[in-house]
């Protein structure tokens, strides 16, 4: 697509609009224009995050709710040529009643743009944005404000629509205080030395695996520094190995009798629990291992990561731009699912071995230092995420697991540190001294659904041609309708262990916020969005899957009849439902639905998860 002429867009703006949207006065309308509606919009100006800058505005097709795509364009040539497409994204985010009076659009689809610029690109670039039409009948127009000077935005912001706040108050940290309290390994040591109790034999397994660690052979002071955020999925975050080790070993320097490292941060989380279990006064099964010994092991494992893990040459932290750069010469993929699933863990070992005094005022510094620069990490990728990655990004893509750890992770090092200031601003937004595009309420708000909502836009058409199964497989794959409680997340239909196993991973992650906010001094587990959805609401809707069809069983049209929007995953297996059973009978003890699953619940495959460990029911 070549760039056309720049023509100066109007919108006949009221006097009540709000400054950032005035614009040059109307040119003349032609009737065709008129009868389907021009494209309109506005470019605000340019904002820098980190190492980043991100172009932001709005753009539409006047009377047509459909977002629009937009077109930016660059000058090439280190910004001596001619201009030249560089990528597109959606105009897609919620715009305010203004913009949508402007776009004629009483639907308020949402018309806002922000644009993660290529790295090069900044306020003296020569840039412009094209609006890209929905129907016919007009040009594909520059929006109002391109091809001139840039203006500088004060910081990094969205307009976002008023969300419910939650209950409570910022309590200070006592260690232990991010996933679990002095009180709460109290009432857990006294359930596990109740002779035959099922927490009882949960730890008794627990241990075992604690054993399994100990002897492992991995030479946990192997860590890594380079740019593969896949290499740090599978040696710090991520335990499974899903065959992988290659992978690792190639990128890493270990001795060919050791094993790569995997799960670091997992493995440290769980020697840490088991060491301030057995402190607390948990007695130890036969040939258990000390307490010392796994705590010893959990701080040479934080250590290691602390003082080498994530560094530059230099020996300082990695930026965003130390990392692999996709097409549009911006960092890959998902480093804050990458990040942000293995963070709860090392936070979760650093804040437990606080509270048995297994680090020293050094260790602690060393280790604060280094959970404060992964928080900027992820805050910093995850706008970046949002904002787009190069092609038409939907809505349903940017609220899914993926954001969930990251803002997971982001609460949890903002919390370990004690800092109520990144905590706040990771909840609820709207800081431009730490932005945060997707803070914890309106990815909430979007991840779960409530009552009356329907299937988010901009995602794979719900009337394209093509199988249910065939559909399920696109990562912005929604039904054509959306349950109450139902999760909304990319792959969710993909295979039989995914499509109910993918929402499962982010309620667990939804579970594991709420126990750091509840310690906190909030109250999320009562908490409702604007359309009344809650953690309750998303369980009770996957337990019907689990009584119907039975844990680990797979769902069909006849077992799962009871359950709304049910056809999207027949064939597919109840499949992680049992663990998030377990946790939310101690959190909803009234929630007959719930409840009424316990037995079977306890009946399933144990997991060792160390954050989650012990929240259950004797």
């Amino acid at each position: 697509m070549r760039p056309g002429i720049w023509l100066t867009i109007a919108a006949l703006l009221s006097p009540c609009l709000l400054a950032p949207l005035a614009a040059p006065p109307a040119r003349a309308q032609d009737p065709e224009a008129s009868s389907v509606g021009r494209i309109v919009g506005w470019l605000d100006g340019i904002g820098q995050d980190g190492d980043h800058f991100f172009l932001s505005g709005w753009a539409c097709q006047q009377r047509q709710a459909k977002s629009i795509a937009v077109q930016l364009f660059a000058a090439a040539g280190n910004g001596q040529g001619p201009l030249v497409p560089v990528l597109a994204e959606k105009a897609n985010l919620y715009s305010e009643g203004p913009v949508n009076e402007v776009c004629q659009d009483r639907e308020a689809t949402g018309h806002r743009f922000l644009i993660a610029l290529p790295y090069g690109e900044n306020p003296n670039s020569h840039i412009a944005v094209h609006g890209l039409r929905v129907v016919d009948g007009v040009p594909n127009d520059a929006i109002a404000g391109s091809d001139t000077k840039l203006k500088p935005l004060a910081g990094l912001n969205l307009p976002y629509p008023a969300l419910p706040r939650l209950g409570g108050s910022y309590r200070n940290l006592t260690h232990p205080g991010v996933f679990t309290t002095a009180d709460e390994l109290r009432d857990l040591v006294s359930r596990i030395n109740r002779p035959a109790s099922y927490s009882m034999r949960r730890f008794s397994q627990f241990a075992a695996q604690i054993k399994t660690d100990l002897a492992s052979g991995i030479d946990w002071d192997v860590t890594y520094s380079g740019g593969n955020g896949g290499v740090y999925q599978y040696t710090f975050s991520y335990e499974p190995q899903d065959h992988h080790d290659a992978e690792t070993r190639a990128a890493l320097t270990i001795a060919p009798a050791a094993k790569a490292p995997a799960g670091a941060a997992v493995v440290a989380s769980r020697l840490a629990l088991y060491a301030s279990l057995v402190k607390a006064g948990a007695a130890l099964p036969k040939a258990a291992p000390s307490a010392d010994d796994a705590a010893q092991l959990a701080r040479r494992i934080l250590l290691a990561w602390a003082d080498h893990g994530f560094r530059q040459p230099n020996g300082r932290f990695l930026t965003l731009a130390s990392f692999k750069h996709d097409g549009h010469n911006r960092p890959e993929g998902d480093l804050g699912l990458v990040l942000g699933r293995g963070v709860i863990y090392s936070v979760n070992a650093q804040d437990l071995l606080q509270s048995i005094g297994s680090l020293n005022a050094d260790d602690v510094r060393r280790l604060n230092d280094f959970h404060g620069a992964l928080f900027e990490l992820m805050r910093q990728s995850e706008n970046v995420l949002f904002a787009g990655v190069g092609f038409p990004y939907s809505r349903c893509s940017r609220y899914t697991n993926i954001s969930t750890n990251a803002v997971v992770g982001m609460l949890a090092t903002a919390r370990l540190l004690n800092d109520e200031h990144k905590l706040d601003a990771t909840l609820y937004g709207g800081d431009p001294s730490i932005p945060v595009l997707v803070p914890w309420t309106q990815l909430f708000d979007h991840v779960v659904y409530g009552q009356s909502d329907g299937p988010m836009p901009d995602c794979v058409s719900n009337h394209e041609s093509g199988s249910l199964a065939s559909l399920a497989q696109h990562h912005d794959y929604q039904s054509a309708s959306a349950a109450p409680g139902e999760i909304a997340d990319r792959f969710r239909n993909a295979n039989p262990g995914q499509g109910i196993g993918y929402p499962m991973f982010t309620l667990e992650r939804l579970f594991d916020s709420a126990e750091l906010l509840r310690n906190a001094g909030f109250d999320p587990y009562a908490y409702r969005g604007r359309h009344q959805q809650s953690i309750e609401m998303a369980l009770q809707y996957y337990a019907c899957f689990a009584k119907g069809a039975g844990f680990g069983n797979v769902v069909t049209a006849d077992n799962a009849r009871a359950c709304a929007n049910a056809a999207q995953y027949e064939g597919k297996i109840v499949n992680g439902v049992d663990r998030m059973v377990l946790v939310g009978i101690t959190r909803f003890p009234a929630n007959a639905t719930i409840t009424a699953l316990e037995g079977a619940a306890s009946n399933g495959a144990f997991s060792n998860d160390p954050i989650l460990f012990g929240k259950w029911r004797d």
